[in-house]
């Protein structure tokens, strides 16, 4: 009998390190570069209040220019900018 989708099963052999589900780590006072999604939309910036994450990674309370806070947890459209480097 040939295999089918059903008989699926999720590698074990390899599992999934923290640092491989998230590359991305933020410091508190970090600025998270948010972009825009659709043409026309602005980019946004929040400041890193608390990192909940170990080791720096997500998710992250920030606060965005507007001055309300909320937990993010940043997808590939965001950009970690360090505290004290320049803006871009």
């Amino acid at each position: 009998m040939e295999p089918s989708a059903l008989d699926w099963q999720p590698r074990t052999d390899h599992p999934v390190q923290n640092e491989e589900a998230f590359p991305m780590h933020a410091t508190v006072g970090d600025i998270l570069l948010v972009h825009g999604r659709i043409v026309g939309q602005h980019d946004r910036t929040a400041e890193v209040v608390e990192v909940l994450g170990p080791n720096g990674s997500p998710p992250y309370r920030v606060r965005f220019e507007d001055g309300h806070e909320t937990l993010m947890s940043p997808g590939p459209d965001t950009v970690v900018q360090r505290r004290g480097e320049p803006t871009v």
